[in-house]
């Protein structure tokens, strides 16, 4: 066969050497940070014509990364290698708005009354009363202190709780029983519109605070002209009752007057004589009290914008949130007029944190910390305080007064805010749900001092921060967020009713403890007559509010705000809230909307260019090598894109990278002519609107008219955790593309064996799991569909993604989505009619990306492809590891132009591997194509040579040791001669079961291969977890001497070992060292520890925590040349620890983990 093959290359004047290739280095290691650059790609490369260009991608795991405290990245994150396409072209944004917004909707026409205004809605009230007469009173206090309380009249309301002890309603000769009736003093008179008066039994002596109590109604009748009840006048003034209190005899009795719908206060106050106590047994509200309610649907725009922050800032409010735990929220976010975060709350997020943001078009400081059911979701009211100081660099956020969380280094200053929402997101998103009184903004950074002493208080001119006060809304006596810093400002609430007045709910902050109590009567006798009254309770109308608008500076400017009452009815109600009668709002003020534009600034044309993915590998305790890990990208189709000045991005900071790309100059199987997108470039598309076809609809491409071919090349990768079945990173859908209405590719990223079979082993997270198109610590692949027996060039050709139906019984698929990029590439026709190619060699190979399969010295395996026109069927692979033996196979099939198919080339004779040189290097030649004796037509594809490494030499009996974990049935393992025949195996395993098998094997090579069926290995610390899979083990062990190899636990889907008996295809082994190995580590239980140089039949074993420190010493089992220990570690805490081995010949230390 020699012969033979020396003949080719004598008639055909055949050179083999290595191809032409131009190297572009673009990141290194050293490239820390820098994860974009602009590189200048050789001006030689524009000239020059490529027969492939690849892309290496190297990462390395590094103290240095700046991403998180793990040499590797923590995270599973997608990563993109991408190309900034610059086309010089510039464009400009336009962005439409209207010039009004009312109650942020934009119609055509606003109509209103400004206010003040007193049009008002009426609704039938019943009113009960009995008659006064024949009613004796008993007084039961005295005074002389005048006060306008307990009834605010000259306010829309008022909130006022006193205490009657039962010693003194006895001592006044009150019994228990009913009470039906009460009596005031009052210095003047007047009216008294829409009084409540309310009573509970109480076991308080004193009042601090509005008690909640299950009062019982006693009395609403007005007092007025034309009303129920008479006007009131100077002297004692009688309310009888409508149902009597019934008092035990021996509690206190809690009595709370109440004005809520006083929507036309009386100009006056009333006055009453009030008797003076020594202790607090009274406390008073004097508003009608309310709060901002948002219903996880609503929010509120406030006009506080066109502001410049500055360097110091706080926003205080009490909230009370309602189901918001686990939940995306912002409580309030602003943006600058581009649209930047300058100050966000969310309260909280998803993981329940709550997070203060601030900063400005550069970017925002933030703290977070984990909030309790208490702080934000249980219905609760608390005081909250976010505070950012730029001079000091710190950021606080307080609850009820008291430091809750802080940070420093916070460095920036809080930008300009051009809007601010209340109740959800900057864009109207992630609403909050609950309840927000009291909401203050400062330009000023609050100390705790001055928070916690005015948190409980309202706020006038005499807090030390009053002149930073920018708006201030306690949402009190009327229906709108008024401003009582008197800066003018307000909110938009998005829908009517968000600012609800209701003396159950808000914060009475600032309300008055006082030791004064009316003057009081109390009667027993029985009230007699009861009548219902029917009245119209007049509530004046909400005001609509309306922004105006004018364009600035490639923004919308707000201009001015308007209040009034809206157009439509003034209506009066029934008792079921129906209209009985309505008349029209006679407006005064109109407004015409029309439609607004600005334009942002220009900007360059750039297309953002993706020419690979690659997912970074699960980190925490995971190494990518000394040297690093290299995946190689073939990127021919993008080479339009590296030439001259190359705007350059790849990767995260989650490791170190090395880019370097080979343009390797010869020609291709077909020249290109462009790459294009065909809908856009690479983007996230929702899976529910890839299902209902609202994205990646049929769209008409027009093909070039100078091509010849055209393909179709995806990539795609699924994403999200959402429904039953966790969609879409984890569900396998089907994808079809169809051409002119007809479905040609349907394919599947799925791929059950791919993330079990990646090298990288060993990650944390989930790794050896399929996925849908991509696995941690691997590239995204790609698919590819031949186009051109679909079209004409120069045609119109209507393409169309289609995708399965979100599942009916999952429909929460529908929130996955996908990462996708569909480029159509353009080629001239074929550039050989008879041409085949060795793309790859899989083994032997030193390739880290095969190195699950090799070292080895099993059958040869070589990619092959048909690069010429004409189907390929037939041709001879020549292979060898010097220029003086070579294997010849005679391959058949039937290959279409680019088609590959892996070949499996027999080697009969193992003498073959004998005959490699120091160079280690295998090659692989393809000629004889299609019956065509010799070279093929473009011979520089036919030839592949790589470098390899010879696989380890056992010699003498050995035995294989199995222990299995309690999922036995998921593995097995085999022992295969070079040719793959099958000499031993095992499967039908037990659990937790040790099977030793041993073997003196014939000269030859072999391998010894492990399976798991569920691609999680013998130990994988998730299915300990979660299935409660224990943890197995497998190694090699000579008999009577030490170990060989210690196979890892957590390999995924297989672990293959090579080896070779009686022959060495490696150079001589170097006599080294001794080196200590430790079995398992990291482990949790018992430990093997062995050493294995020149021992002389003594060794001394110490264990040492990391400062040192003798933890345990023994001798170890030592022979001639090896020793070994067994030592268990489930009593030793988790960390790490030093194993030290002492000889007469030197002191020996590796570090062992105990997880």
């Amino acid at each position: 066969m020699k012969y033979l093959f020396f003949v080719y290359f004598l008639c055909s004047g055949l050179v083999l050497f290595a191809q032409d290739t131009t190297w572009v280095q673009t990141f290194t290691f050293d490239s820390i940070t820098t994860r974009r650059a602009d590189f200048q790609f050789p001006a030689s490369l524009d000239t020059e014509r490529f027969e492939k260009v690849q892309m290496y991608y190297k990462l390395k795991c590094s103290p240095l990364t700046a991403w998180d405290q793990y040499n590797c990245g923590e995270w599973d994150y997608l990563t993109y290698t991408r190309v900034f396409d610059h086309t010089g072209q510039f464009d400009s944004t336009a962005i439409n708005g209207m010039q009004f917004l009312a109650n942020c909707a934009t119609p055509s026409q606003i109509n209103l009354k400004p206010i003040p205004y007193t049009e008002s809605d009426e609704w039938l009230m019943p009113v009960y009363t009995r008659m006064e007469s024949g009613l004796g009173h008993i007084q039961i206090n005295n005074g002389t202190t005048i006060s306008t309380h307990p009834f605010l009249n000259s306010k829309q309301g008022s909130r006022y709780q006193f205490i009657l002890t039962a010693a003194e309603l006895v001592a006044a000769g009150i019994q228990a029983g009913p009470i039906s009736s009460m009596q005031l003093n009052l210095v003047n008179g007047g009216e008294l519109m829409w009084p409540l008066i309310n009573m509970a039994h109480t076991q308080e002596t004193t009042l601090n605070e509005f008690i909640s109590a299950p009062f019982i109604g006693v009395f609403n009748a007005s007092c007025a002209p034309g009303m129920p009840h008479a006007a009131l006048v100077p002297g004692w003034n009688t309310f009888v009752f409508y149902q009597d209190f019934l008092w035990n005899g021996t509690s206190n009795i809690l009595v709370e007057f109440q004005l809520n719908n006083n929507d036309f206060p009386a100009i006056q106050n009333l006055e009453f004589l009030m008797e003076s106590t020594p202790n607090p047994m009274s406390v008073a509200y004097g508003s009608r009290n309310g709060t901002l309610t948002t219903s996880g649907s609503n929010y509120a725009m406030s006009s506080f914008v066109n502001e410049e922050i500055g360097g110091a800032f706080t926003v205080e409010f009490w909230a009370r949130g309602e189901g918001n735990m686990g939940v995306n929220t912002n409580i309030m976010e602003a943006l600058d007029s581009a649209g930047r975060r300058v100050f966000n709350i969310h309260m909280p997020w998803s993981n329940d944190n709550i997070y203060f943001d601030a900063g400005d078009e550069t970017g925002y400081d933030r703290i977070n910390k984990v909030a309790t059911s208490n702080d934000i979701g249980s219905y609760t009211w608390n005081h909250w305080a976010f505070v950012k100081d730029q001079a000091s660099g710190q950021m606080f956020i307080y609850k009820n007064g008291t430091l809750w969380h802080s940070g420093t280094n916070k460095n920036k200053e809080i930008g300009y805010i051009q809007k601010l929402v209340i109740g959800a997101s900057g864009n109207f998103t992630n609403f909050w749900t609950g309840k927000i009184d009291e909401l203050r903004v400062f330009k000023a950074a609050l100390s705790e001092a001055t928070i916690a002493a005015y948190y409980q208080q309202k706020v006038d001119n005499t807090h030390p921060e009053w002149n930073n006060l920018m708006f201030y809304h306690d949402f009190d006596d009327v229906r709108y967020a008024y401003d009582k810093s008197g800066n003018g400002h307000t909110l938009m609430p998005s829908e009517y009713g968000m600012v609800i007045t209701d003396p159950n709910f808000g914060v009475y902050a600032g309300s008055e403890i006082l030791n004064l109590r009316p003057l009081l009567k109390l009667s027993q006798d029985v009230a007699q007559g009861m009548t219902t009254t029917v009245v119209n309770l007049p509530i004046l109308k909400e005001p609509v509010v309306v922004f105006e608008y004018a364009p600035l500076n490639r923004h919308f400017e707000l201009t001015q705000t308007y209040l009034g009452a809206p157009e439509g009815v003034e209506a009066v109600y029934d008792f079921n809230g129906n209209i009985i009668s309505s008349n029209p709002v006679q407006t005064t003020l109109s407004l015409n909307n029309q439609s607004l534009v600005v334009y942002n600034p220009p900007f360059e044309i750039i297309h953002n260019v993706e020419i690979a993915r690659y997912i970074t590998p699960y980190g925490i305790q995971f190494d990518l090598g000394p040297n690093g890990f290299t995946w190689i990208y073939d990127v021919t189709d993008y080479q339009q894109y590296l030439h001259g000045l190359v705007d350059l991005a790849a990767h995260n900071t989650q490791e170190l990278i090395d880019l370097k790309f080979a343009f390797i100059k010869g020609t291709p199987p077909r020249d290109l002519v462009k790459r294009e997108p065909i809908w856009s470039e690479y983007k996230s598309y929702n899976f529910g609107q890839m299902a209902a076809d609202a994205v990646l609809q049929a769209k008409p491409v027009v093909l070039s008219d100078t091509a010849d071919m055209f393909k179709i090349k995806t990539r795609m990768s699924g994403h999200g955790q959402v429904g039953n079945y966790a969609c879409c990173e984890w569900v396998n859908n089907t994808h079809q593309i169809k051409v002119d209405g007809v479905p040609r590719f349907n394919w599947s990223i799925w791929d059950a064996m791919v993330c079990g079979d990646n090298p990288n082993i060993g990650q944390g997270g989930t790794w050896p799991y399929a996925r849908e198109g991509w696995c941690p610590g691997d590239m995204v692949k790609e698919f590819e569909f031949e186009l051109t027996p679909y079209v004409t060039p120069g045609d119109t050709v209507v393409l169309d993604y289609a995708i399965n139906a979100v599942p009916s019984s999952d429909p929460g698929q529908a929130g996955g989505n996908y990462i996708a990029a569909y480029d159509l590439i353009s080629y001239k026709a074929p550039n050989f009619q008879n041409d085949a190619a060795i793309v790859d060699v899989l083994n032997p190979n030193n390739y880290e990306y095969y190195s699950k399969w090799n070292p080895t010295c099993q059958h040869p395996r070589i990619v092959l492809q048909n690069t010429g026109e004409q189907p390929l069927t037939s041709c001879r692979i020549f292979c060898w590891l010097d220029y003086g033996s070579n294997l010849v196979f005679d391959w058949t099939g039937n290959l279409g132009f680019l088609e590959q198919t892996i070949v499996e080339i027999p080697v009969s004779d193992m003498n073959w591997w004998y005959e490699q040189d120091s160079s280690y290097t295998f090659t692989a030649w393809v000629a004889d194509v299609n019956g065509i004796i010799g070279p093929d037509q473009y011979n520089q594809n036919s030839l592949k040579t790589v470098k390899y490494d010879a696989p380890e030499r056992i010699d003498g009996p050995f035995f294989i040791w199995l222990t299995t974990n309690n999922k036995a049935s998921e593995n097995s393992y085999q022992l295969l001669d070079h040719a793959g025949n099958i000499i031993f195996e095992r499967n039908n395993l037990q659990n937790t079961t040790q099977y030793k098998d041993t073997f003196d094997l014939a000269p030859g090579c072999y391998s010894i291969i492990i399976e798991d069926t569920d691609h999680d290995g013998l130990a994988f610390w998730y299915s300990a977890q979660v299935e409660g899979e224990t943890s197995g083990q497998m190694r090699l062990r000579k008999v009577g001497g030490s170990y060989i190899e210690f196979f890892p636990g957590d390999f995924g889907h297989y672990h293959r070992y090579d080896f070779t008996v009686g022959f060495t295809l490696d150079a001589p082994q170097l006599i080294l060292d001794p080196k200590v190995v430790i079995y398992p580590n990291p482990g949790s239980g018992p430990v093997t520890i062995e050493i294995e140089g020149e021992i002389n039949w003594s060794a001394d074993l110490y264990i040492k925590d990391l400062s040192g420190r003798e933890l345990h010493h023994e001798k170890m089992n030592a022979t001639a040349q090896f020793a070994e220990s067994f030592i268990d570690f489930s009593a030793y805490p988790c960390g790490t620890y030093l194993i030290e081995v002492q000889t007469a010949n030197g002191r020996y230390v590796q570090k062992f983990i105990r997880q």
